[in-house]
């Protein structure tokens, strides 16, 4: 029996399914059974109520347990739950009450970038956890993934991109692009079956206990370069621009669509302007149109960070918890990169590239 916690979210579904295939029974540490409703009626998963951050729940879900894949984390803090609690607190609960049940295997979820001296808090409480973790005497293995892409509408951040480019007109995106520092900041995108197979295949893999792994993909490059992949692989021609011009001259221009109707309507109710005036407004407006909806080149932007950054930090120290954006801001500025070889040669798979995934994603009808 395998316990996953954090098994309803993106990474933790297609962990449960990898295990499954791999013969496993899985038990799935639920705050909530509905969110879980999908397991329902499968034999080789057993749901169990519980909370990571209520102790005394967590012993039943220990009884008969081989290993622990500990999944549970937040990118942006909730009103109700700090990184502190959602990466430190549970930690330590599950590990007390694992110690405690004679459970000797751990898996733990990390990121890519998490250090001792790190500049947001999600990375210093994700050291915290792997700490408690090396120090807990369990057989344990810790695994970094960088960005993690997925294969259905799970993965929110990969369709968001993909909605933006794909439906982008109105008149505040008007076929662009925003990227915090022009997009400059480097990563390496790894499959979230890449990832499953890593946790799935760990629970036996001797190899990895008390080893820490990168999950990343075979190549880094920018974020400005994931866009421009997700956009070429949608048919889009993009544009680059350091200082929006263009972009500042196509909402002129759609400006000037909008208001050369109106314009000519009230001219002619006022008596200002002559029929054969308005005629050629409407020609006028009649050429703007066509080279306005003609130009859908999807604009890249260059938004400077920085200023932002300490903005959105100083904000910070009056808002209330849930409300505070500065820590991914950090990250954002900040490389995700790794050496994808150990685990690729600990866990027995061949990293797939982005270019490859994306391929995957977009042929694809299923996960």
């Amino acid at each position: 029996m395998i316990l996953v916690t954090g098994g309803t979210g993106f990474v933790g579904q297609e962990v449960v399914k990898t295990l499954l295939s791999l013969g496993y029974k899985v038990r799935l540490l639920v705050r909530n059974p509905h969110r879980a409703h999908r397991f329902a009626g499968n034999p080789q998963i057993e749901l169990i109520q519980g909370d990571v951050l209520r102790p005394e729940t967590l012993p039943a879900a220990m009884i008969g347990v081989q290993a622990v894949i500990h999944l549970v984390g937040i990118i942006v803090e909730t009103p109700k739950v700090s990184y502190e609690q959602a990466h430190v607190e549970a930690t330590r609960n599950l590990l007390a009450a694992a110690k405690n049940a004679g459970v000797t295997r751990w898996l733990q979820m990390s990121a890519a970038g998490t250090r001792p001296f790190a500049t947001s808090r999600y990375h210093l409480t994700k050291w915290q956890a792997e700490q408690l973790v090396r120090r807990s005497g369990l057989d344990w293995t810790i695994l970094r993934p960088s960005l993690i892409y997925g294969y259905d509408e799970r993965d929110r951040l990969l369709n968001l991109i993909r909605r933006v480019l794909s439906k982008p007109f109105n008149f505040l995106t008007l076929y662009s692009f925003p990227l915090l520092d022009g997009g400059r900041s480097l990563i390496q995108p790894v499959s979230v079956r890449e990832v499953a197979h890593c946790f799935a295949h760990g629970v036996s893999k001797e190899a990895s206990i008390r080893e820490t792994f990168e999950l990343v993909g075979p190549t880094p490059f920018s974020w400005r370069k994931m866009v421009l992949k997700i956009a070429t692989a949608l048919g889009k021609t993009t544009v680059y621009e350091e200082v929006p011009l263009l972009l500042i001259l196509r909402k002129l221009l759609w400006l000037t669509v909008v208001i050369i109707p109106l314009v000519i309507i009230i001219g002619l109710i006022l008596s200002k302007f002559t029929l054969e005036e308005a005629e050629i407004g409407a020609a006028i407006w009649a050429v703007l149109v066509t080279v306005a909806a003609r130009w859908r080149d999807v604009i890249i932007f260059n938004i400077p960070g920085e200023p932002i950054r300490m903005m959105v930090e100083g904000l910070d120290a009056f808002l209330p918890q849930g409300l505070r954006f500065s820590d991914p801001l950090k990250m954002a500025a900040e490389d995700n990169i790794g050496d994808p070889l150990p685990a690729a040669e600990t866990f027995g798979y061949k990293p797939e590239s982005f270019d490859e995934g994306l391929a995957r994603i977009l042929n694809s009808t299923t996960p």
